[in-house]
């Protein structure tokens, strides 16, 4: 029997009319003499504003750290009035090229809410001007700066779409150097990544059956592997972090979210059950009825934010079933 075929009327139905709405603001935003990926960045910004919704029960703050010929941004969330459980430290999606604090201020404030962590939002550097590892090296200077100066020796690590390319290369490369670099002692006590890319070659069913009028495409998902660039070395393992099979089999509880309508859910659920197979304990869980981005469109869909909040739900849960033994 040949399975039915997908169909935009599958999605819900707020996260539709919120595409449409991006669609509109695409056509009708002229962006004359800027770069792709700076008209790019100049529509997310606009998304971002067009359904942003704050929590007033959320504190803010923006925090600067001093890095090897650089500095970073990074900003923190967490509720007024109570005390932090642990840090869980946030990198953006965007293709490793769009996105920044503002357009996931939405997205950071509910995982605040959903989770009581401080959540801290990590301004990486972007592609094409910064390309791989440059991103992956200032996840792990944030890192280290919470180890070593702000003495976190447990945190909670993860990302939305490229961000949880980063949090799962920056686990592998934890691991790899264990016990010799500068995050020696330390735990990632857990990993939550929201649709995350994966694979540079992907060509899978969901590849094929939502190219087209669900948001993320394979031409834009293309552009952005190919801007990401190709390192040598030891770094071009971290490129590709779910083949290391061998800091697979040892990956702190980690919740893999995919997205129903998304042409990236079946390169992150082969991830998931590959770990599995390994003994990792990784828990999948498939967001029905959403399109790749849903978590940056909570204040949008009721339905995305019960998603979000399922997934720090089951982080938490998973956490507590098989505590962080890094580092020990």
């Amino acid at each position: 029997m040949t399975a039915p075929q997908p169909s935009p009327d599958d999605i819900d139905p707020a996260l539709a009319r919120t595409l449409q709405r991006f669609a509109r603001l695409d056509a009708d935003t002229a962006t004359p003499g800027l770069s792709y990926a700076q008209r790019r960045r100049r529509l997310s910004e606009l998304q971002a504003r067009l359904i942003r919704s704050p929590l007033p029960s959320i504190a803010r703050q923006d925090h600067f750290l001093a890095a090897e010929g650089r500095e970073i941004c990074v900003r923190s969330y967490q509720k007024k009035g109570q005390p932090a459980r642990l840090t869980l430290v946030w990198l953006h999606g965007g293709g490793w090229m769009v996105g920044d604090l503002n357009t996931h201020d939405d997205l950071c404030e509910h995982l605040a809410h959903f989770t009581g962590h401080c959540v801290l939002s990590v301004h990486y550097r972007r592609t094409p001007e910064n390309p791989f590892p440059a991103p992956l090296d200032d996840v792990m200077a944030v890192l280290q700066w919470l180890h070593r100066e702000q003495g976190s020796a447990r945190v909670l690590l993860g990302g939305d779409s490229a961000g949880g390319h980063l949090a799962l290369a920056a686990v592998v490369r934890q691991l790899q150097e264990e016990g010799s670099g500068p995050m020696a002692g330390a735990c990632i006590a857990a990993l939550l990544l929201l649709y995350p890319p994966l694979l540079p070659d992907a060509r899978t069913s969901s590849m094929q059956a939502f190219a087209e009028g669900y948001g993320l495409t394979p031409q834009a998902m293309q552009r952005y592997w190919q801007d990401l660039g190709q390192p040598r070395g030891i770094a071009a393992q971290w490129l590709t972090p779910g083949r290391c099979d061998a800091e697979m089999a040892r990956l702190p509880p980690t919740v893999v979210m995919t997205a129903s309508h998304d042409i990236l859910r079946d390169e992150g659920e082969a991830f998931a059950l590959r770990a599995q197979q390994l003994g990792a304990p990784v828990q999948l869980l498939r967001a029905q009825g959403m399109v790749h981005g849903f978590a940056r469109m909570l204040a949008a869909s009721a339905a995305a934010r019960q998603q979000v909040e399922q997934a720090c739900a089951a982080l938490t849960q998973l956490q507590v079933a098989h505590p962080c033994t890094q580092g020990k």
